[in-house]
């Protein structure tokens, strides 16, 4: 037997969110970001875990969608800053999104060693440089360079009772209101719920989760 796993409702947001949403609690400064879930489990009597989804199980909750930025032209590598090999990647606008230390993919050159994922080692405005001891200079309004945003969540407990006694549809839950649950096994996708009492077959127990993006 088993419980099957849930997946969060998120209060004031969309009922299905979807990864790369922009999901606001309406609150100002370092709360902006916070999310508060609450998931409703069917007990099967016998087991006392179950996992707990943010979204679905794959998909991850605060992440961005892919950023794509055009690149026109990228350098022979170069000694920059004492550090050796260090190719700069130019365009026009729109890199000072992009960090220091941050993966990214760049594709579309014809020389295919100017096609690489490497880290960022310097940003500006307008290029990013990383180390790639084979680039060739060339430039090429076809080229791109990618990056993917995303978090990493942890989950607020409040001591070990993390319930709440309804589910996000406002209905009452009918396992024992004393019932707790304890998080664990926290990632981006979601987490594992342990209660501490197996109940009975078809009893509903709510778990409530303020979510924040560290990221």
């Amino acid at each position: 037997m088993a419980i099957a796993a849930v997946n969060l409702s998120y209060l004031g947001q969309p009922s299905s969110p979807a990864q790369g949403q922009i999901i606001n609690s309406g609150l100002g400064g370092p709360l902006a970001g916070a999310l508060v879930g609450i998931g409703t489990a069917v007990l099967d009597g016998a087991a006392t875990t179950f996992t707990l989804n943010w979204i679905d199980g794959s998909q991850k909750i605060f992440q961005r969608p892919q950023v794509v930025i055009p690149v026109l032209s990228v350098t022979a590598p170069a000694t920059i800053g004492g550090v050796a090999n260090q190719a700069v990647y130019s365009g026009v606008g729109s890199f000072g999104q992009l960090r220091v230390g941050q993966s990214v993919t760049i594709a579309g050159f014809a020389t295919s060693a100017n096609n690489v994922t490497a880290t960022i080692n310097a940003v500006s405005t307008s290029s990013i440089q990383i180390t790639n001891a084979s680039s060739v200079a060339e430039t090429n309004p076809q080229a791109s360079v990618s990056a993917q945003f995303g978090a990493v969540l942890p989950a607020v407990t409040f001591g070990a009772n993390q319930r709440v006694l309804v589910s996000a549809a406002n209905v009452a839950d009918t396992a024992a209101a004393g019932t707790t649950a304890i998080l664990s096994a926290v990632s981006a996708t979601g987490c594992t719920v342990t209660i501490s009492a197996a109940g009975s077959a078809s009893q509903t127990l709510s778990v409530l989760v303020p979510l924040y993006s560290v990221v």
